[in-house]
């Protein structure tokens, strides 16, 4: 017998309910969407909601989303990437495509998560990170700043942006060499313009510098969000560093290279 419309809805409408206790998966990330701009990779895997674990389906999972975004909230979840968890804020629909893991790799990620510590929400703010070929990297809190606002310098000196320095100091020079009130008015435009485009001035600045956009993550410090960083790449190095440098694992990685080099001639010669 024919299937009806309506039995074909509710075929659709079962794929998109989660086996429990699975946790989602990101499936594929498109190259132009929210997902991207957030730099989540396939295979990453939405652990944990507000520092529980979810096992939300898709479509609930969606729904919260899009209730973010609606309210002008975020919802504060745990990332599962390889064998580490980070967390993030989510702002809205990130506009890629969601699966579920199997049971096997569903318990395995609880298992791991057991041991991982979330504080509450509140205490977290959003960083974002820079990389450049070298794998230095810089971190800045995405959080708006009164310093900026008030004293531009000392902000810029903050994230060692060298050259809007000067050019934010030239201006204070050549307006005061004019008249007090022209620097007076210098002073306060700079102030708002910095107010305004803070954010985006320092991301801009760090691209200028060729650091690439690599990691967004939340944490409660500086040292935290460069611990996520370490673990995500043990290479990685900071210019002010509270992690410690990373480890010297060069040796040890050539001598690998040559010992699965010599085995692959050795399989060769023996096929």
């Amino acid at each position: 017998m024919a299937e009806t419309p309506d039995q074909n809805l509710d075929d659709l409408g079962a794929q998109r309910v989660a086996p429990n206790p699975v946790f989602i998966e990101i499936k594929s990330v498109p190259l132009r969407s929210s997902a991207r701009d957030m730099r989540l990779r396939d295979g990453d895997v939405i652990v944990a909601v507000d520092g529980v674990a979810c096992h939300l389906d898709i479509a609930e999972f969606e729904d919260l989303l899009l209730d973010a975004r609606d309210d002008e909230t975020s919802v504060f979840v745990t990332i599962g990437r390889d064998k580490m968890f980070f967390e993030i804020f989510l702002t809205g629909p990130l506009g890629l495509i969601l699966d579920y893991t199997d049971a096997q790799r569903a318990a395995n990620i609880a298992e791991q998560f057991a041991n991982h510590s979330v504080g509450p929400k509140e205490q977290y703010r959003t960083y974002e990170a820079l990389r450049d070929v070298h794998r230095h990297v810089t971190i800045y809190n995405t959080e708006y700043s009164g310093l900026a606002t008030i004293c531009p310098p000392l902000w810029l000196i903050q994230h060692r942006a060298l050259e809007p320095l000067a050019a934010v100091i030239a201006a204070y020079a050549a307006a005061a060499a004019v008249h007090w009130v022209l620097f007076l008015i210098t002073v306060f435009l700079i102030g708002a313009y910095f107010h305004k485009i803070q954010f985006r001035l320092i991301r801009n600045y760090n691209i200028f510098t060729e650091h690439f956009y690599w990691v967004v993550c939340a944490a409660r410090s500086v040292a935290e969000a460069q611990k996520i960083c370490r673990e995500i790449d043990p290479k990685c190095v900071f210019s002010f560093s509270y992690v410690g440098p990373p480890e010297d694992n060069e040796v040890e990685d050539k001598k690998a290279a040559r010992r699965a080099a010599r085995a692959t001639r050795v399989a060769q010669k023996a096929a």
